[in-house]
């Protein structure tokens, strides 16, 4: 069975839901909650957890070429994609401001904590890293607030990362407990827990916008339930479409506004159906991901390789 087929799928849901909740959710009116954004988000850091975790529950990591290429990995495309923001005028599109790129930063603290992350967990364990990263998210989400909105990208890249470590550490989870076993599912189950994590991520999304619960109280709590989903679709396997998708999602995720803007740009007084819109979007987010991101992709793994002391010996 291979487990990534499995993440990739919820990733390429996800990084959809993004880019339909930004291009297409503002033109639907009371169905606007169909697609999320910020659940969409936490998806991708329970899968990010796992997929970086899942290697090395039973070997020893390589932290030279591990940071060397993981940073490689995400900062080319992220650098390209944050210069053709600012060349198009969305200023935000930034590493301090956030927006799309608030996530990155969190990606980007829990690969550099990572090597740290596994010395702790071999004392008291992933379960007990998890409940003390559940109790300091909230001590920082409940003394700062939030927004109107009940965002959970104010608390600039100090700390978002903190607030958000306990879904990433999920994930972790997930790939020790599917080291040793081979999980199981029905469609009935797998279909029953997309449904489930749809309906949640957009009661949550209405929740935020209509009432005081906003996405900072609800989002870590959110990632249990895209614990689950992750794991029936580890066990369902195969491939499929989503899976082509998935593999390009984060170029999908990254640029979607880029292409956006650009597109508005260029097409003069003609505008676009929101759906045709988004159409165009993800097919130059597809271009990006052939011309930038996979590139970064053969280069992280040649440095992985480089920096490898095992690859070096044995090479």
């Amino acid at each position: 069975m291979n487990r990534v087929e499995g993440s990739d799928r919820v990733r390429a849901l996800a990084a959809l839901s993004v880019m339909l909740a930004h291009l297409v959710g503002p033109s639907m009116g009371a169905y606007m909650y169909v697609f999320t954004g910020a659940p969409a988000v936490m998806a991708f850091f329970v899968v990010s957890g796992f997929c970086i975790h899942y290697p090395y529950v039973a070997r020893p990591l390589p932290v030279g070429a591990f940071l060397s290429s993981r940073w490689t990995r995400i900062m080319i495309p992220s650098l390209i994609a944050m210069a053709g923001a600012q060349a198009l005028g969305i200023r935000e599109y930034n590493f301090v401001d956030g927006y799309i790129l608030w996530s990155i930063v969190c990606e980007l603290a829990y690969y550099t904590i990572y090597p740290l992350l596994l010395l702790v967990r071999k004392r008291v364990g992933w379960l007990t890293l998890y409940v003390g990263s559940l109790g300091l998210a909230y001590v920082v989400a409940i003394s700062f607030g939030s927004d109107k909105y009940g965002n959970i990208t104010v608390y600039g890249p100090q700390l978002n990362w903190l607030v958000m470590l306990p879904s990433w550490l999920l994930g972790c989870i997930l790939a020790e407990q599917l080291t040793n076993t081979r999980p199981t599912t029905s469609k009935s189950k797998l279909w029953l827990s997309r449904v489930a994590v749809a309906a949640i991520a957009s009661l949550t999304y209405w929740a935020t916008l209509n009432t005081e619960i906003g996405f900072y109280l609800t989002m870590n709590p959110f990632a249990l339930l895209v614990f689950w989903w992750l794991r029936q679709e580890i066990a369902a396997g195969g491939e499929g479409w989503l899976g082509w998708v998935g593999r390009r999602s984060y170029s999908i995720y990254l640029v979607h506004i880029v292409a956006a803007t650009l597109i508005q740009k260029f097409s003069f007084s003609y505008s676009f159906p929101p759906l045709a819109f988004a159409a165009f979007a993800f097919v130059l987010s597809l271009g990006f991901y052939e011309a930038v991101e996979r590139p970064s992709h053969r280069l992280a793994r040649r440095m992985f390789q480089r920096f490898n002391p095992v690859v070096a010996t044995t090479g």
